[in-house]
């Protein structure tokens, strides 16, 4: 059962979303939410914690839906983490409150910027041995293989990295098909679609 807190920041999330949806001319882009499914969300949080999972890495973070699941997900551990980077400054803003209000901000560390450049500087930062335990690519799409290429050696060997957006929408089932192509290409992966909500690439890093 979750915590009311989070739970009470999840749901106005959602109805926000479903606001979104019933009003797509009311929202700019900048405030919509652009979240994964709670479904998506439940699954991920059962996830992380049937694997005991401590080290996140969170690329697009829009208003902090899917890094709240996370970070419920790891709130128990002693130093669990989730780096989650997003260039929206007025959508960090809200999910700043998000996480305060979830009483999650403890384990969250945002990173403002382009997500290719942010995913470089942690590259350096750990000098390539962060051994993330799990990756969640939820940016924009065109770019995905990019992510991965770049996130994979950071991703310990046992370690998972999911994709949103891979069946829906229509709209972005070119770059979803070429990064589920790549990603099925590499002799250290082993993936597969989930047809939840949106639709869920997950794979695993053999070695």
């Amino acid at each position: 059962m979750l915590d009311s807190k989070i739970d009470s920041v999840l749901k106005r999330i959602e109805e926000q979303e479903k606001f979104e949806q019933e009003n797509p001319y009311k929202i700019p882009n900048s405030e919509k939410v652009l979240a994964i499914g709670r479904n998506t969300g439940i699954f991920y949080n059962i996830l992380l914690k049937s694997m005991d999972a401590k080290k996140i890495l969170e690329i697009g973070m829009s208003l902090g839906y899917s890094t709240i699941w996370f970070a419920e997900a790891i709130s128990k551990k002693t130093g669990g983490k989730i780096i989650t980077i997003d260039q929206d400054k007025k959508k960090i803003e809200l999910a700043k409150r998000n996480f305060e209000d979830a009483g999650l901000s403890d384990f969250i560390d945002i990173r403002h910027g382009d997500a290719l450049e942010v995913l470089l500087d942690i590259k350096n930062e750990s000098n390539s041995s962060e051994s993330f335990d799990f990756v969640f690519i939820d940016a924009d799409k065109e770019r995905y293989i990019q992510y991965f290429d770049v996130l994979f050696p950071m991703v310990k060997p046992g370690g998972l990295i999911g994709a949103d957006n891979i069946l829906f929408p229509e709209r972005f089932q070119k770059f979803a098909s070429l990064y589920v192509k790549h990603v099925r290409n590499n002799p250290k992966i082993r993936s597969v679609t989930l047809p939840i909500d949106n639709g869920e690439e997950l794979s695993l890093k053999l070695t």
